[in-house]
């Protein structure tokens, strides 16, 4: 007897280190493959978010004018204040390595919460299933991921929604009294918090739905879920309001709401690359995947429950639904679709495999266990080999952004009084790296109502074949025009073509304002490799 107990024991010990060596491995990996991931590419909106973070530092207030344009000088509201005063804190104090940590351990941060949440749902899960949908979707998100402030709102989101799981479970009212300072904060960071508002009223508005399905015997929900009582429904609608309220109370009070809310067009959905619809060339195959497998297993968990009468949990099908759409709609929010639908994604996967039937999760060879550590091991070591850790990010990506312009601009004070015309992805680098410019465009404000629509129309309507681009710079005084020295043409696979029905008429892209300036003889006063700078002959003759 004593013989056995030591033998379970020993063997109790073993899967414990191995469990440990195995997801402190696996997250080890997950946090090298974000780290690497933010020093392959620099943010467009990174410069400006450091500029405007450092004005707020040296003058201690949020900013309420637009400083960094010529064209719309109006009232703007920072939603991102302090996450911009944050991010120029740290990489003025320590550096863009500093900055990259911080950004890959927040999405760490979220999916250690993921996987605590899905064993939540289901205990004995297979930590297969975990790794699997944890790296395919990390892996797929990587292009929206990186030394972005919209990490936060990735973060919070998830925070938002295992706050309400374990409201749900406990039915604790004290829980509900961290909504309000979450909010507040979340409001003050980024502008997700919207999103964040309205999943907290969906919330509410399906579990009293669920208690009226249970006070009707509708047996096809899971009405086990609803409020439980009248004083629980009351406490929520008034976290909820107070939550409301909180976001109210930040800085600019009700004008945030107002800036916000007065964004409608959907111009930018079609001329933004990271907010393009899946459907939109260049595809994102990986993303394509994730979203159909998803939808497949929904659909498949669905069917086995309703074969089984066995109630749907109303408010995950809603989740999953709303943010396949959204993820659909628009690709900056598949991360939020990979986080967001992640423990139920695999409670679903792991349940159909199942079938009712108990899993055992770590009757696993001792060689593949040694096999599967092994693996993050090397794959660890690979990723830590590739990082090259840039100390500033503004010279290390010269072969994307205008550095020898931006170089060749300050070397040149003659040219100070001439207005620019820029390239908008180049807008936030060059109000970090030539502050002293004021520039036509740049990130921040793409949706803003200006010249009688959108703030990016307007800048767009200068590279329309139809457009009097001569009547458009003679409006705004423009005097140089720096924009890519090449096109980037939208590059199709062949077998693309061949099960899309596209000809190559059909992505063929003309830049009409260089067609226009060569034309017209405006003067190429700088190029390299990746920009130019054009100059109005008119004025240089005139001075």
């Amino acid at each position: 007897m004593t013989a056995i107990v030591s033998q379970f024991i020993s063997k109790l010990k073993g899967d414990k280190v191995f469990r440990f060596s195995l997801w402190a491995l696996f997250y080890v990996f997950i946090f090298l493959l974000l780290l690497n991931n933010s020093y392959r590419y620099l943010d467009p909106d990174l410069g400006w978010h450091l500029r405007v973070g450092e004005a707020i530092s040296a003058s201690g207030e949020i900013p309420r004018i637009n400083l960094y344009n010529y064209t719309f000088t109006g009232n703007w509201v920072d939603h991102e204040w302090l996450g911009d005063l944050w991010l120029y804190k740290i990489y003025s104090s320590l550096g863009y390595l500093s900055v990259s940590v911080l950004f890959s351990v927040i999405v760490l941060a979220a999916l250690a919460l993921l996987h605590l949440e899905t064993k939540r749902y289901f205990p004995n899960v297979s930590p297969a299933i975990i790794i699997f949908f944890q790296v395919l979707g990390v892996v797929a998100a990587l292009p929206s991921l990186g030394v972005r402030l919209q990490v936060f709102g990735l973060f919070f989101v998830v925070l938002i929604l295992t706050l309400i799981s374990a409201y749900d479970r406990k039915s604790d009212w004290r829980l509900t009294l961290f909504w309000p300072p979450l909010f507040y904060l979340w409001a003050s960071l980024h502008a997700s918090f919207l999103l964040g508002l309205c999943l907290l009223v969906a919330w509410f508005f399906i579990r009293v739905v669920e208690k009226l399905a249970g006070h009707f015997k509708i047996t096809w929900l899971n009405f086990n879920q609803g409020l439980k009582s009248v004083s629980q429904f009351v406490v929520s609608a008034v976290a909820i309001v107070a939550t409301f309220l909180a976001t109210c109370l930040t800085p600019y009070r009700g004008e945030l709401y107002y800036f916000l809310l007065g964004y409608r067009d959907s111009f930018y959905q079609m001329h933004i690359r990271e907010w393009l619809p899946q459907h939109v060339f260049p595809l994102q195959y990986m993303q394509l995947f994730y979203m159909a497998l998803v939808a497949a297993i929904v659909f498949l968990y669905v069917y086995y429950f309703r074969r089984l009468n066995k109630g749907i949990n109303l408010w995950e099908i809603f989740l999953v639904v709303t943010f396949i759409f959204l993820g659909w709609q628009s690709r900056r929010h598949f991360p939020l679709l990979v986080f967001v639908t992640m423990p139920f994604v695999i409670f679903y996967a792991q349940s159909l495999i199942n079938e009712g039937r108990s899993f055992h999760e770590w009757k696993l060879p001792n060689w593949l266990n040694g096999f599967i550590i092994l693996c993050f091991l090397l794959s660890s070591a690979s990723l830590l080999l590739q990082i090259r850790t840039p100390k500033n990010p503004f010279v290390s990506f010269c072969q994307t952004y205008p550095c020898q312009a931006v170089e060749f601009l300050k070397n040149r004070p003659d040219l100070d009084s001439y207005r620019l015309f820029n390239d908008y992805g180049w807008g936030g680098y060059l109000i970090w790296n030539l502050p002293e410019r004021l520039l036509f465009i740049d990130g921040r404000l793409p949706q803003k109502e200006f010249a009688g629509h959108t703030f990016l129309q307007e800048y767009y309507e200068f590279f329309e074949k139809d457009a009097d681009i001569k009547s458009k710079l003679d409006d705004y005084n423009i005097g140089l025009v720096l924009i890519p020295t090449h096109d980037q043409p939208l590059t199709i696979r062949w077998w693309e073509k061949v099960l899309f029905s596209i000809k190559d008429q059909d992505i063929v892209s003309h830049n009409y304002l260089r067609q226009y300036l060569e034309a017209s003889g405006w003067l190429i006063l700088y190029t390299d490799s990746v920009s130019v700078i054009y100059a109005n002959p008119l004025m240089l003759l005139a001075d």
